[in-house]
């Protein structure tokens, strides 16, 4: 019997191993670039989410402290002051020390000593000088009794989600500062954060609509203790002041005068008020360029003003003389009218002007 014929071979594809194989590799693949995909998103959100963290912890702290050596150059006109101090800080470490980052608002371009480094109970510190010129706005309405608090800003490089400054209690200033014309009231350093309305760019800044930075301000109380700029500047008023009132004071009629010599003595009264209200406004003048203040008229410039009204009051009534006298009214009238009114006139004007001063001076 002739053996049965298996029949054709069947050719054998690939098997479970092969596709299990294959399988894998396309697993490791898509593993591979889930991972590349959160690995790249993970860098995008990282400096937000690290600030986030850094927003939620305190931020580093570090005291300053303050000596004032020296205060000179005092111009209220330029709006300026020069002043020499030692700055000092100390940190729990020497990498959070804020001096060498620290602006200085209100200086012009100080100038800065080299950093004296040490350590002091296991705290870091750092002591540098600063010299230099700082703007401060002056109020001279109460001139020559005016008082101000001078002011030296320190702002920190970083804002106060990340560093803050406390004051330390050993600040001071130096007794023998002795600006010419003033003298040192108080002194003191204290703490002020600012607010500013802009984040200077930083990421996630816009959403609180700003920034707040780390400020202290070293303060310096002063008041004016010399007049003599004060008198300078209102003696020539008090001098025009007895010139207009003599001219009243003085008898300007008499029977055998004629009408020309009567208006012509009113003339000569005319001339010297308009000589006095020219020299009021020539020292006015002058006292803009010593004594000024954005915040209103000064003392000064209240007196200037009251002579003014008085030189106007004068002139009125020499003119309202000399029209009595042209229409024939009796010259004798018009000069006991002009006597007393001058006395009048002096009278409230002394009183004014001392209300003036002695409010000044107790309030200013």
């Amino acid at each position: 019997m002739a053996a049965v014929s298996p029949g054709p071979t069947r050719r054998r594809g690939p098997g479970r191993p092969g596709r299990a194989a294959v399988l894998a590799l396309l697993a490791v693949c898509v593993m591979w670039l889930a991972a590349g995909a959160h690995s790249a998103h993970a860098r995008t959100v990282r400096p937000g989410a690290a600030r986030s963290g850094a927003a939620r912890s305190d931020p580093v702290r570090c005291s300053l402290g303050a000596y004032l050596s020296d205060l000179y150059d005092l111009d209220a006109v330029k709006n300026r002051f020069s002043a020499r101090l030692w700055l000092w800080s100390e940190c729990a470490d020497k990498s959070q020390d804020p001096l060498p980052t620290a602006s200085f608002t209100n200086a012009d371009d100080p100038k800065k000593s080299d950093p004296l480094l040490s350590t002091r109970a296991g705290r870091a510190r750092d002591l540098v000088r600063i010299e230099g010129s700082f703007r401060q706005r002056w109020d001279e309405r109460a001139f020559p009794f005016d008082k101000h608090r001078l002011q030296m800003l320190v702002t920190a490089g970083d804002d106060m989600r990340h560093f803050a400054f406390t004051v330390g209690d050993d600040s001071a200033y130096n007794p023998a500062i002795a600006p010419p014309g003033w003298r040192v009231t108080g002194y003191r350093v204290v703490a002020a954060p600012h607010r500013y309305p802009t984040g200077f760019g930083e990421f996630g800044s816009a959403s609180d609509g700003g920034s707040t930075f780390s400020r202290v301000r070293v303060e310096v109380d002063v008041v004016r203790t010399d007049p003599t700029v004060f008198w300078k500047l209102t003696g020539p008023l008090y001098l025009v002041l007895l010139m207009a009132t003599a001219t009243f004071l003085l008898p300007s009629h008499s029977n055998e005068l004629g009408m020309a010599e009567r208006l012509d003595a009113l003339q000569s009264r005319l001339g010297v008020l308009g000589g006095g209200l020219l020299v009021v406004m020539l020292n006015m003048q002058q006292v803009n360029s010593v004594v000024t203040s954005a915040d209103g008229l000064t003392l000064v410039d209240g007196l200037h003003l009251l002579t003014l009204i008085y030189l106007l009051v004068a002139v009125i009534g020499t003119v309202l003389a000399w029209r009595w006298t042209v229409h024939g009214g009796d010259p004798a009238v018009a000069e006991r009218f002009h006597h007393r009114g001058a006395l009048v006139a002096f009278v409230l004007y002394v009183l004014t002007a001392g209300a003036m001063v002695g409010y000044v001076a107790l309030t200013g």
